[in-house]
């Protein structure tokens, strides 16, 4: 099933709605900043306080889970007042659905193990986020999905599921939350020798976001300007290769060239390539081992490349949302030379996913469009 993007809220370290976001982090514009309470080596012998991606003077104070909430009902308030065509009627609203995305719950990041509470995900996230939204985006269905940086593409193929199963859900809002400034996912990066440092220059900076996309079933008649997601594909290692680079990459490369073929615009893809690299080296290599596949699928020369952590950080289970959105605003464009683009995922836990997303038709250059 086809879904067309009817609504699009953001919420980064750079832009508190999706139209400054987008602007700063295309222009390359950052905000990083000294974290204060954790201290890294700077190279001599010293220490210095750790730098990372605040959203300032929006999320400060809050905890894991209360900063999912804080920052994606800031990307859902987002997409009611700004981040839609036309304003929509509340009664419109009725038969929305929401997929809430959240980081994996990993015990020895979060302390705690979501067997030990099985309902923590609706106790702390999806029920508070309802009820702040519930005067004006009363949902009829929710879910929860702890998928990290997997979660968007695997919410979009449960989307389109739901899209077509239940009479009662009309549009789907994903929204996607993460933030690895709170103390205990910094010590968990420390410990790994993950965060960016004098000593580790190819370490990652910490961010935090929350981002939010609404999907409909795309109509058999529709004019084609807007955008929609072409494909989906999702793929998860074999066990015992979860730590081979060289494996991951061409995994990498079989899903992206599982989103292109079932799209009918033929190769190779020319377009806009939407990376979560984020200054760590493993998935600088995972990447390199998928363009090396990717030669007869690609035309690298003929791609733009956006790296959004760049920008904002490591931004996790809300990377794949803001990627998405990113390529949407990029092919909204009145200036893009581009019909489509490609959001690519490298997550920590193995898997990789591919989303192809096509935008408005565009006339050959040197003519305008009637």
């Amino acid at each position: 099933m086809r879904l067309a993007v009817t609504g699009l809220g953001m919420v980064t370290s750079v832009g508190y709605g999706r139209t400054g976001s987008c602007s700063a982090i295309r222009a390359g514009l950052t905000r990083a900043c000294e974290l204060p309470g954790l201290l890294v080596s700077s190279g001599d012998g010293d220490v210095t306080p750790a730098r990372g991606h605040p959203v300032s003077g929006f999320a400060e104070g809050f905890f894991q889970a209360g900063a999912w909430v804080r920052l994606a009902a800031g990307a859902l308030e987002d997409l009611l007042h700004e981040g839609t065509p036309t304003p929509m009627a509340p009664e419109r609203w009725r038969g929305t659905a929401l997929m809430a995305l959240t980081p994996m719950l990993d015990p020895e990041r979060f302390r705690w193990a979501i067997h030990e509470k099985p309902d923590a995900l609706g106790q702390y996230f999806v029920r508070p986020l309802q009820q702040l939204m519930t005067s004006s985006l009363p949902f009829a269905h929710t879910e929860a999905l702890a998928s990290g940086h997997s979660g968007f593409a695997e919410g979009l193929q449960r989307a389109a599921t739901l899209l077509g199963s239940h009479r009662e859900v009309g549009r789907v809002v994903l929204a996607g939350a993460d933030s690895y400034l709170d103390g205990l996912t910094l010590q968990w990066l420390a410990r790994h020798r993950r965060l960016k440092s004098a000593e580790a220059p190819t370490g990652l900076l910490p961010g935090q976001a929350g981002a939010c996309l609404m999907v409909e079933a795309a109509h058999p008649r529709d004019t084609g300007d807007g955008c929609h997601i072409a494909s989906v594909v999702v793929k998860s290692p074999p066990a015992n290769d979860v730590s081979s680079l060289a494996k991951r990459g061409r995994l990498v490369a079989e899903a992206i060239q599982e989103a292109l073929a079932a799209d009918d615009s033929g190769l190779p893809f020319r377009g806009e390539l939407v990376l979560d690299l984020n200054g760590e080296e493993w998935k600088a290599h995972v990447w390199g081992n998928a363009q090396v596949l990717l030669g007869q699928h690609i035309d690298f020369d003929a791609c733009s490349v956006l790296a959004p952590c760049e920008s904002i950080g490591e931004i996790g289970a809300a990377s794949g949302v803001v990627g998405t959105g990113l390529a949407i605003h990029g092919l909204m464009s009145p200036d893009s030379t581009h019909e489509r683009a490609l959001v690519c995922g490298i997550a920590d836990s193995g898997k990789v996913s591919a989303i192809l997303v096509r935008g408005p038709k565009r006339a050959p250059r040197g003519m305008s469009r009637s």
